[in-house]
């Protein structure tokens, strides 16, 4: 079953991206999209778990759209935990994050 993601961040705060799949549910990442509306670069880091290590990093530039589809589904490592998304601390930035994972059993 494929499901969607999105949130906008605009501080250096870890936000939700998605929530938890349910008991004994992995969400497993197949695509990233960013567009960054500000006139600074930044880096984007995701994880598979609120407060988790940084499981990877994404650049944005300026005034742009980024994306990350690995070459198979990325896998979360521990079912029923939420993805989040990080910035660097940037000023009047808006940073819109869309995702698409696939929910395994």
């Amino acid at each position: 079953l494929v499901t969607t993601a999105y949130t906008a961040i605009t501080t250096g705060t870890e936000a939700s991206l998605i929530a938890a799949g349910g008991s004994g549910v992995f969400l497993d990442l197949i695509q990233i999209v960013a567009a960054n509306t500000s006139d600074g670069t930044v880096s984007l880091d995701f994880r598979d778990a609120t407060a988790g290590g940084i499981v990877f990093s994404v650049q944005c530039p300026a005034s742009a759209t980024t994306g990350f589809v690995p070459a198979v589904p990325y896998p979360q490592n521990v079912a029923n935990l939420p993805w989040t998304v990080d910035m660097n601390d940037v000023s009047n930035t808006t940073v819109n994050v869309s995702a698409l994972f696939i929910k395994n059993v």
